[in-house]
């Protein structure tokens, strides 16, 4: 038996590395392009956004920035900055075949989810459309985007159910329809106009990420196989988790989300059924309407705990001149460790979702130091503590390999929990 699944297991990697293994080596590659600590201890060093711009030529960004003029603002930086991932992105995917290719599509989707929704509310805002689609994503451009327009003619059920339908993520806007008009118990197919149009801009993304998280689960446990299957359910069951603990927590506070019937109709609408704190933790997690109690929900999954340990209540959260790290910062640090950890074992598609995420990550840093530096943010000062820097003292986590550990005929133990972070 142990033979005929070492095998298995031999053949499954052979089959990935004769499909997939120049396209894994180019993303493996592509890891050393990350900023290290040095480098960022140059871009604090920056007294301007000029110097900020000089110590940026030093690292993989230098042909983006190099000929830009200077000084580059900070917003113009992150445009420039997820162009490139855009990129590069679109180059693995060119190089990948099937199931690969699937995947970084159904990859690229949350970002098209948030580029469609972003433009129905410029347009609903009378924004000019030429003006929407330059700041819109370029993670999430896909050709389709310019029939959006229709949406000009504030008939949003015929935007909704005829032009979204044909887009790449229109089978997520559709589910998402259904849901609605079945959680307000509406039977006429028309009633989706006036529901749509006064529907909440942050609702409606929380609403079709959660569809689309549970449709890439569905994918990477349907078609996956071996570690890609294994190492990717963990990874989105670990982002679900964070999801449903971001969203109980930006709930407390608010009476119409924290009362009983809220909790149990509105904000359960938007809870993930996926991830490791599901069954278990749901009721807990349903009861939460203090920061306490919310602790209490996830006190036995170690990361999850370790997140909330030190936050405040939401209404408390620092403003950005404090330098107090908030809920997100903390949420940071975590996903940054789960994500280097997938780089550490081989043959699966995880690593190109990973490097999504530290890219962002990355971007995300950069962008930041540049807001500091151009407000002279003294070198002293706790802000400049909130930077996450991917893979930094990956070594010490290997212990937490075992996450992703694929289930051998030696070690049929089940799936391995964030506690045992």
């Amino acid at each position: 038996t142990w033979d005929y699944y070492w095998i298995l297991e031999m053949s499954e990697m052979l089959m990935w590395n004769i499909d997939e293994g120049y396209t894994e080596a180019l993303v493996r590659g592509m890891k050393k392009s990350f900023l290290e600590e040095e480098d960022y201890l140059a871009l604090k060093n920056s007294t301007n956004l000029n110097d900020f711009k000089t110590a940026l030529e030093q690292t993989d960004y230098e042909e983006v920035v190099q000929s830009e003029p200077s000084p580059i603002s900070p917003a113009r930086l992150r445009t420039l900055l997820r162009q490139k991932l855009a990129d590069d992105i679109q180059y693995l995917q060119s190089q990948a075949s099937s199931p690969l290719y699937e995947f970084i599509d159904i990859m690229r989707h949350g970002y098209m989810i948030e580029d469609t929704i972003y433009i129905i509310e410029g347009i609903k805002g009378k924004t000019e459309y030429d003006l929407l689609l330059k700041r819109a994503d370029p993670l999430g451009e896909f050709p389709g985007m310019r029939t959006i327009k229709a949406a000009e003619s504030e008939n949003y059920a015929s935007v909704y159910q005829t032009v979204l339908i044909d887009l790449p993520v229109g089978k997520y806007f559709h589910k998402f329809l259904e849901d609605i008009l079945v959680t307000t118990n509406e039977k006429d197919i028309n009633a989706k106009e006036s529901i749509m149009k006064d529907y909440k801009h942050e609702k409606t993304k929380n609403y079709l990420k959660k569809i689309w998280l549970t449709e890439v689960y569905k994918f990477c446990t349907q078609t996956l196989a071996g570690p890609s299957r294994e190492i990717m359910e963990n990874l989105l069951k670990f982002e679900s988790d964070c999801m449903t603990i971001q969203i109980i927590y930006n709930s407390l506070g608010v009476k119409d989300l924290t009362d009983a019937k809220g909790r149990e109709s509105e904000r359960k609408k938007y809870i993930h059924l996926l991830g490791y704190l599901y069954p278990g933790c749901d009721q807990k997690l349903t009861d939460a309407d203090t920061l306490e109690k919310l602790k209490d929900a996830v006190k036995p999954y170690d990361q999850y705990k370790r997140m909330l340990e030190h936050v405040q209540e939401p209404w408390k959260d620092e403003e950005f001149n404090s330098g107090a790290k908030t809920m997100d910062d903390y949420m940071f640090e975590e996903q940054a460790k789960v994500y280097a950890l997938a780089f550490e074992q081989q043959f699966h598609c995880a690593c190109f979702y990973s490097y999504l995420k530290l890219k962002e990550q990355e971007i995300r840093n950069i962008g930041y130091m540049a807001d500091l530096v151009s407000i002279g943010m003294a070198k002293n000062l706790p802000q400049w503590k909130k930077i996450v820097v991917p893979f930094k003292d990956v070594y010490q986590l290997i212990k937490l390999c075992l996450l992703y550990t694929s289930p051998s005929p030696r070690d049929q133990r089940g799936s391995r929990m964030p506690s045992s972070a």
